[in-house]
């Protein structure tokens, strides 16, 4: 395993952004919220007597097609020599894909593998606002097709950003509902790079710890522990590493069916579909890496009861029913779901995806 980009850890300051920016003109893409709460606007003020900066804020979450065209057609030709992005994981997934979709690359040739990805990429540095995704160091960015409803994403290590700054001061100017909900999100890739049939030993021990810190740190982490939080927001970065090592699982494949569906955030989904995931996981235990995880973190843990628990103690506890889906959908969300399903060890047919839907109402 490697990690390609440096990782700065504490205040972003102007003098230590300066020394990771490369050429003159800077594409910031920000995450509104954080602009607007956080010190960093400052920052990027003070650089812009030095550098041609241009700033966008209008990125929706999932980072669809149509938003990231708006900023490649905004350069009328030409590119950005650095691209910085601040937010959660749609901004920095939206920079990832950026970073290669200047100089004559569609991002639809791109998304629908019509087009390698390359090996040449925009110096890109990644400033994480939110403790869960993952995105500042994984080889993948999720995108939206917005305009034929598909959600899906980019894979290689081209992605992967140069540099990753990590604030936890900036983690705590979001609302602890969603750091609530991304931290969710943080557990679900250690569960699933353990879980999945392309694990390995290292990825499963950095898993463990993640596990460990996902249920001891987050409900302090919503309550604005910072303490907790920079916990939180190491563990993410390091999913991110687990995400370019492993894969996710059948949540995860579901999600991006159910997500544009019902316009539910990544996270929200998954946290629905952790209910009927996790009982199918104990009902096929012995076929599963599960018993070996459950051994491995500690007598008397079961992960169904204590994903359960967590959920009730953040205040989280999202169904099906919760994200608007019915009953009545679900053989259509099945059919519906792609990617490599048979990375999850439970996986058989489209009928165990069916279950799955029809355990988490």
């Amino acid at each position: 395993m490697k990690i390609k980009p440096f990782i700065q850890y504490g205040t972003i300051d102007p003098s230590v952004l300066k020394d990771f920016v490369q050429g003159a003109s800077i594409a910031i893409v920000c995450s509104n919220s954080v602009w607007n709460k956080s010190y960093i606007s400052s920052v990027i003020d003070s650089l812009s007597s030095v550098y041609n900066i241009k700033l966008y804020k209008h990125m929706r979450p999932n980072a669809p097609f149509s938003d990231l065209q708006q900023i490649i057609d905004d350069y009328s030709g030409s590119k950005p020599d650095t691209i910085i992005g601040i937010g959660g994981g749609s901004v920095i997934d939206a920079c990832k894909a950026l970073s290669v979709c200047f100089e004559g690359n569609s991002l639809r040739d791109l998304f629908y593998k019509r087009k390698n990805l390359g090996s040449n990429s925009i110096h890109t540095i990644a400033i994480p606002t939110t403790a869960g995704t993952g995105a500042e160091l994984s080889f993948g960015a999720i995108l939206y097709d917005d305009l034929d409803g598909i959600k899906g994403g980019l894979r290689g290590e081209v992605l992967q950003p140069n540099v990753v700054m990590i604030d936890v001061k900036l983690y705590a100017t979001a609302p602890p509902k969603l750091i609530a909900e991304v931290g969710f999100d943080c557990l679900t890739h250690a569960v699933e790079t353990y879980i999945s049939t392309k694990s390995n030993p290292i990825v499963q021990y950095q898993s463990l710890s993640t596990i460990r810190t996902v249920f001891s740190c987050l409900p302090n982490a919503v309550k604005g522990d910072l303490h907790a939080l920079k916990q939180m927001a190491i563990s993410s970065a390091m999913m991110g590493v687990n995400l370019a090592y492993s894969s996710t699982c059948l949540p995860h494949r579901i999600q991006y069916v159910i997500g544009p569906m019902t316009r539910t955030s990544h996270a929200q989904g998954l946290i629905a579909l952790y209910k009927g995931w996790t009982k199918l996981l104990e009902e096929n235990g012995s076929q599963t890496s599960l018993e070996i995880l459950e051994r491995d973190m500690g007598y008397d843990f079961n992960l169904r009861d204590a994903v359960k628990e967590l959920k009730s103690k953040v205040d989280i506890n999202y169904t099906l029913d919760t994200l608007g889906i019915k009953v009545e959908d679900v053989e259509l969300v099945a059919s519906k779901v792609t990617g490599n399903v048979k990375n999850d060890p439970i996986y058989e047919n489209e009928e165990t995806i069916v279950k799955l839907l029809k355990e988490s109402f």
